[in-house]
């Protein structure tokens, strides 16, 4: 997954703009983001991946770092 699909992905979950995403984007600093969204965020990303996620995966993965992170776990580089 390049880096645009990935910040698209965010950004079309929360309905922002990806210009307003970066590595330090998180679910204090960035709008829309709370804990429904997240569920809903990394859900995308596994649908779209082809990749399910634990429940302490979805919870824990509350930037987009640590979601790059995660995927990167997974065998997937996003960027």
């Amino acid at each position: 997954m390049d880096s645009s699909a990935f910040y698209a992905l965010i950004a079309e979950t929360l309905g922002i703009d990806a210009k307003a995403l970066n590595e330090g984007s998180d679910m204090e600093n960035t709008e829309n983001w709370d804990s429904l969204r997240q569920v809903v965020l990394l859900t995308e990303f596994g649908r779209v991946l082809n990749i399910e996620f634990t429940p302490e995966e979805m919870m824990e993965s509350t930037s987009v770092a640590k979601i790059r992170s995660l995927l990167s776990t997974r065998g997937v580089a996003a960027g």
